[in-house]
């Protein structure tokens, strides 16, 4: 008898283990992914902006040279 308690304790326990160990990775995958999301985003933003500087300079670049030629 005291042994099919302690069994049906270890199952339980056994059980009770393997839930938690799937809760973890699942809250940590989301996590992940959710930083993955994150740097994706900054990353699309950061490329956007270095576009945009690099417009910026060529088209400053082209008024001094306009500016040259006139001259």
């Amino acid at each position: 008898m005291m042994g099919e308690l302690c069994k049906n304790q270890m199952n339980d326990l056994l059980k009770y283990l393997i839930i938690v160990t799937l809760a973890y990775y699942l809250v940590k995958g989301l996590l992940y992914l959710l930083l993955w999301q994150m740097t994706y985003k900054v990353q699309e933003k950061a490329l956007a902006e270095k576009k945009k500087q690099k417009e910026r300079r060529q088209i400053e670049k082209e008024i001094w040279k306009n500016e040259d030629d006139d001259s």
